[in-house]
């Protein structure tokens, strides 16, 4: 029994059973959990209003991003949304938080990580592109930053995301309003968060506990899911985006290189 003197924080195999559902089974279990009304109530009670309308209503997959982009994180759930019609697929974005390039994720979105292949001795074959000035954009929103040719950030993934994923464009939405009004944390908002997943839908996700990203998965995350399973005797419907073994790999935050083209003729202003 998880408790929080015992967070499964050096056990993987623990870790991965008290997070995650295996897909099919995340399915199942909401179909299951759209009829029980105690769980509805919870969620009707625990959720401030502000959310997008698509997601009312709605059996939705959703992935939480600071900006929808053209990455391999996003292809690879646009790939998995595509196999159930039934559902809907969300990119939540949270555009309003501040850029530190400190932050993986963040600072492979203002240095672009173009993926060629592998070499003859396996490794691969990488090209990058940085379009924005790290020094100026450090703990500024995100919103409110420029590319070095004057185009706003957020446009500028937004152009690449509605190339790669035409079918999507219209399935963004950002929630930093929203957040913000909960708390002014992660820790404060993530179990509000998480409340969106325990009935209406799925949320695609890797938390480490290990490297750079312990800390936040030890005091963020595991304590908003316990407290959700202990009020609830449910767990928030958590599917793992990457598998759990490759799951660091910057890989998956690199673009295809085909895209590059496509910036590169890109006019300067």
């Amino acid at each position: 029994m998880v408790s929080r003197e015992n967070l499964p924080t050096h056990d993987r195999e623990a870790f991965n059973s008290f997070v995650y559902f295996p897909l099919e089974d995340a399915v199942r279990e909401l179909l299951e959990r759209e009829r029980d009304k105690q769980l509805e109530e919870y969620v009707e009670k625990s959720l401030p209003d502000g959310l997008p309308d698509a997601m009312k209503g709605h059996k939705t997959f959703a992935l939480f991003r600071h900006l929808a982009t053209s990455n391999y994180e996003i292809h690879r759930f646009a790939m998995v949304a595509d196999a159930f019609p039934e559902f809907k697929p969300l990119i939540l974005e949270f555009a309003e938080d501040k850029f530190n390039d400190r932050n993986e994720w963040k600072y492979f979105l203002g240095k672009l990580r173009f993926h060629k292949g592998v070499d003859k001795h396996g490794q691969p074959i990488v090209e990058h592109l940085g379009i924005i000035n790290f020094n100026e954009s450090n703990n500024k929103p995100i919103s409110s930053l420029h590319t070095h040719w004057g185009e706003r950030f957020v446009d500028f993934h937004h152009r690449l995301f509605n190339t790669s994923f035409p079918q999507l464009k219209d399935n963004v939405y950002d929630l930093s309003d929203w957040l913000k009004n909960i708390a002014p944390s992660a820790k404060e908002y993530y179990k509000t968060f998480f409340t969106l997943f325990l009935r209406d839908g799925i949320l695609f996700e890797n938390f480490i506990p290990e490297g750079k990203e312990f800390t936040f998965t030890r005091d963020v995350i595991l304590p908003a899911l316990l407290e959700i399973q202990e009020e609830t005797g449910k767990k928030p419907l958590v599917v793992a985006l990457e598998p759990t073994d490759i799951e660091g790999d910057q890989f998956w935050l690199s673009h295809p290189h085909a895209v590059k083209s496509s910036i590169d003729a890109t006019p300067r202003q």
